[in-house]
């Protein structure tokens, strides 16, 4: 039980930080763009180019899966 919540955890946490730097990159590129207070404007542009990066990484490595003759 201990080895399949580490390996789980080992998984499951840098995914999790790639993620949240997907999401809070953009949104202080976007609180430094528009400069003044943080506020929705930002986290909402730095959500939408968050989750298009997220889309965008998924697309491609389905594609490269796909092209791959070995299958998964």
């Amino acid at each position: 039980m201990k080895r399949r919540v580490m390996l789980f955890l080992r998984g499951a946490v840098p995914l999790a930080c790639v993620v949240v730097a997907l999401v809070a990159l953009p949104t202080l590129a976007a609180w430094w763009l528009f400069g003044g207070p943080f506020g929705w404007q930002p986290l909402l542009v730095g959500l939408v180019v968050g989750a298009s990066l997220l889309g965008l990484g998924g697309l491609a490595l389905g594609w490269a899966l796909g092209r791959w003759r070995g299958g998964l």
